[in-house]
């Protein structure tokens, strides 16, 4: 029999693989683009299990190998048992654990899978208002929580650590599915704002979404729980942005090195910026979250200074391998077409 779809999850750390499509994965991680795997799995019938194999759709990186037993697992974060234990050894080495539910589960309540998109979908939507929690600690949350639905994938911030999940539409109706998300630990007001967002999206609810507020009710209660507001869209141009990491070519994402200071800022069809040593500039083109830099044109001055100018090498090789940004909470976040991190950056400082 054709094997049915899961949605598989982690929570500590935070992970997630869709296997929706036959003879494909697609994996989520907090720190990166998801990416899509191609493969196939086997199976021994007689002990329940099935094992999972793909490489990136792509052709560049490493395999996503899933065990999959079917057998009672708890998510640890709620009282729901799923049917499904996941041990998943990931492209970096890293071998998780957790549990998968079927994909098709929210089609066992009146509401029906995730198809076209509403009005919730898009923005990102910024926590105005949240029932039991005083209005001042709300606003004073920096930065603040946020959701964003987009395309059955719910991604939130509660103002301390990141949530994601999956999540159906029906009319009126959004369900979301058990939220996996980071660990942190932050001040305790923090964290009771935190949890009492996370505990607001349980279960069923009915959206209004107009003139830029999303409001979320439980039931057919006349006050909503939640109202967003939703935030600019993110402004790549424009921002002087200061590097906080990059990647340096060897599968590793680290920091500047001290008394040096990388920037780089985009405007007109052209980046330029310092990059430790010497000052750059090249031409870029951008559609969406798509983007192309390159080639690369610097300075020729030599500074002292140990690994100065073989950081320098590296963060400009860095960028011209970007494909894709995204700014998350005043952070650029840049990726190249195998899903790994080139540049982290942040705007100017309050």
């Amino acid at each position: 029999a054709e094997d049915p779809p899961l949605i598989c999850f982690g929570n500590e750390p935070s992970w997630g693989v869709a296997l929706e499509s036959p003879g494909r994965a697609v994996l989520s991680l907090p720190d990166a683009t998801p990416t899509e795997f191609v493969g196939r799995s086997s199976r021994i019938d007689v002990l329940r299990e099935r094992v999972w194999r793909g490489k990136p759709a792509n052709g560049v990186g490493n395999e996503l190998v899933i065990f999959l037993r079917e057998a009672e697992c708890s998510d640890g974060m709620s009282d729901v048992t799923h049917p499904v234990v996941a041990r998943v050894s990931l492209p970096d080495g890293r071998f998780q654990a957790g549990c998968c539910r079927l994909a098709s589960a929210a089609a066992a309540t009146p509401l029906s899978p995730h198809a076209a998109p509403s009005a919730l979908e898009g923005p990102t939507w910024r926590l105005g208002t949240l029932r039991g929690i005083d209005a001042k600690s709300l606003a004073a949350l920096s930065p603040p929580a946020t959701a964003r639905f987009e395309a059955g994938r719910f991604q939130g911030f509660g103002g301390c650590n990141q949530m994601v999940g999956s999540y159906s539409v029906a009319g009126d109706r959004v369900t979301l599915s058990a939220l996996a998300g980071t660990t942190m630990a932050c001040p305790p007001a923090v964290m009771k704002i935190e949890d009492a967002f996370r505990q607001s999206l349980a279960g069923p609810l009915r959206f209004a979404a107009a003139d830029g507020k999303l409001r979320l009710f439980v039931g057919s209660e006349a006050e909503p729980t939640l109202v967003f507001a939703a935030a600019p869209p993110p402004r790549l141009e424009g921002v002087a942005w200061v590097v906080v990491n990059f990647n340096n070519g060897r599968q590793a994402v680290v920091g500047t090195l001290t008394d040096t200071t990388l920037t780089l800022s985009f405007e007109d069809g052209t980046v330029a910026g310092q990059s430790g040593c010497n000052s750059f500039r090249a031409s870029y083109t951008r559609e969406g979250d798509r983007l192309a830099i390159g080639p690369v044109a610097a300075t020729r001055k030599h500074c002292g200074g140990d690994g100065v100018m073989q950081q320098e090498q590296e963060f400009l090789a860095a960028l011209e391998s970007a494909t894709t940004w995204a700014i998350d909470r005043g952070m650029l976040d840049m990726h190249r077409a195998d899903g790994e991190r080139v540049v982290l950056a942040h705007g100017p400082q309050k």
